[in-house]
């Protein structure tokens, strides 16, 4: 009687130490390649400047480097960077509004770091302002009673009055309507406003469509700064403190796929599927200056800071943001 007790004792015993060893595994393996693959969402808007997130995705960079991203298409700039201060994304692709990044480092310093910058030159086109096809606007002091239609969010209400103000025309003569960017087009066509302030695609796609000439091509580089970078590729520093390894594998992709964006023109093809673009489009749209963040020159990072400075000299901020803390620190670069 007592050894069939002793033997159930034991049968028990090793049923409960199989038990354990089989939960003690299944929690390791939900820590481990759970970890490895939870998903990066990185956010985007739909514009050219998106295109090295694009790129990456396509060719797979990320998958070599094991990490799962999923690209978050959003309309407006600033609900970019809501989702980030959010969590609801861990990342911006190339294109995510670098005034607005600086807004809020000011609120939550450090939430924010960038990895990249988007800019346009006076050789490369990268914002414009458009006007329709047979508009009799010849002039930005032409503006004044007129209405502009502008991408949503406060960094482009900021700039247009910027330009406004830089050309002689009073800001509050001209009603700034925000867009997103798949109506601005329409809206232009359709008489609701009189100009556009804009991103590229829209000026090769409305020259195309004959819906609008361009009044003056690179406008922010003309009275902002020079050059204007305004796109910026971000990462939330709660990304960089607490998935180190894989926040390094992203910054690595990032920046194999920006320079394969610069030297590879065939590239904008991937236009066509992510922003659903034609391929009359895509050959003709331009490329803006894409530059990563490690070793910068110090001549974007001044154009940067002047860029940003606005927001202060007109009030939208009560101090002046400083652009050196919002680059990623260097040991994040491999």
């Amino acid at each position: 009687m007592k050894f069939e007790i002793s033997r159930a004792i034991i049968f028990a015993a090793c049923v409960l130490g199989l038990l354990a060893i089989a939960f003690i595994a299944n929690a390791l393996m939900q820590k481990g390649p759970a970890a490895a693959s939870a998903t990066i969402h990185v956010a985007y808007l739909p514009v050219t400047q998106s295109l090295p997130l694009f790129v990456a995705i396509e060719n797979g960079m990320f998958e070599r480097e094991g990490l799962n991203v999923e690209a978050v298409r959003i309309e407006s700039p600033n609900q970019i960077i809501d989702a980030l201060l959010a969590g609801q994304a861990e990342a911006g692709a190339p294109s995510t509004a670098s005034g607005i990044t600086a807004i809020a480092d000011l609120k939550k310093p450090g939430f924010l770091k960038i990895y990249a910058f988007n800019c346009g030159t006076p050789e490369i086109l990268n914002d414009e302002l458009l006007v329709a096809k047979n508009s009799g606007i010849q002039s930005i002091n032409d503006l004044e009673g007129k209405r502009l239609g502008i991408i949503p969010g406060i960094q482009f209400s900021t700039v247009a009055k910027k330009i406004l103000m830089e050309t002689g025309v009073d800001p509050s003569s001209v009603a700034l309507i925000e867009l997103p960017v798949p109506n601005q087009l329409p809206a232009l066509s359709s008489g609701s406003v009189d100009a556009l302030l804009t991103l590229e695609p829209t000026g090769t796609i409305g020259g195309q469509k004959n819906i609008s000439r361009i009044l003056v091509g690179g406008p922010m580089v003309k009275y902002v700064s020079n050059p204007w970078c305004g796109g910026a590729g971000i990462v939330t520093g709660k990304f960089l403190q607490e998935n180190p390894d894989a926040a390094r594998k992203f910054l690595k992709v990032m920046r194999q796929a920006i320079a394969d964006t610069n030297n590879n023109p065939e590239n904008m093809q991937y236009l066509v599927k992510y922003l659903n673009l034609p391929e009359s489009v895509v050959k003709n749209a331009p490329l803006p200056l894409l530059v990563t963040a490690d070793n910068l020159d110090p001549g974007i990072e001044a154009s940067y800071q002047k860029f940003v400075d606005v927001f202060f000299e007109l009030g939208v901020v009560n101090q002046r943001p400083e652009v050196k803390h919002l680059l990623i620190n260097d040991t994040f670069w491999e």
